[in-house]
């Protein structure tokens, strides 16, 4: 069993590495073994935010600009160093136009 301050203390690891989103159009089942998303499309500097002693959430906006016409089915966390903490793959959603801004919030819970 891991305890709760060793918990907090992996939560405030991951905070301090990892802080890049990036979201994407593939749709793929997930892989422990990938490096990236199956097909990216947009990047930005996620907000990280503590949440309870062993959660963090990653939260980003994207402009629509950066996505228009496409419809999005994957996010994913890295550190700068372009490692995948973790992807998830979703319903598409979308087209976006470029007027759009669209927001995404991945939270990791050590448990």
């Amino acid at each position: 069993m891991m305890t709760e301050a060793g918990k907090a203390k992996i939560r405030d690891l991951v905070s301090a590495e990892f802080s890049i989103m990036k979201i994407g159009n593939g749709g793929d089942s997930t892989n422990p073994m990938a490096s990236d998303l199956d097909i990216p499309l947009s990047s930005a500097t996620a907000t990280r935010i503590t949440s309870g002693q062993s959660a963090i959430d990653f939260k980003a906006t994207f402009s629509g600009s950066a996505i228009s016409g496409q419809t999005i089915k994957e996010m994913g966390i890295f550190n700068s160093s372009g490692i995948m903490l973790g992807r998830v793959n979703f319903s598409s959603i979308g087209p976006f136009t470029s007027t759009d801004s669209l927001d995404f919030i991945f939270t990791v819970e050590v448990e």
